[in-house]
């Protein structure tokens, strides 16, 4: 019995390894689209976002203050690029300078 608990537990390790590392292609254009985004408002590319860093790439300051606030829910004084990404829908589009296109055209 114990034999055959660690095969089925190496099996399934295996399984979960494998799984892990197939990346669909939309899964690496995601993330290749959340790097884009992100770079443009990290300026000196340590992977933060700093109020300082957003404040710089936004339009209206009042508004661009309240936004990093809210995606900064950790109260850190910088954004991490998944806390930005997963709160983009609330960013207005008109609120950040110099926002590369997200979706691409269809060929």
């Amino acid at each position: 019995m114990k034999i055959h608990s660690g095969r089925i537990a190496l099996a399934l390790l295996l399984a979960a390894l494998l799984m892990a590392g197939c990346a669909t292609p939309q899964d690496k254009q995601a993330q290749a689209d959340r790097d884009a985004f992100c770079a443009v408002l990290d300026t000196d590319k340590d992977g933060k976002i700093t109020k300082e860093e957003f404040m710089a790439k936004t339009n209206d300051k009042a508004k661009g203050l309240e936004v990093f606030e809210k995606c900064d829910t950790g109260k850190k004084g910088y954004l991490t690029y998944d806390e930005i990404w997963t709160q983009r829908t609330m960013l207005p589009r008109e609120l950040i300078i110099t926002t590369p296109p997200l979706v691409r055209p269809v060929r």
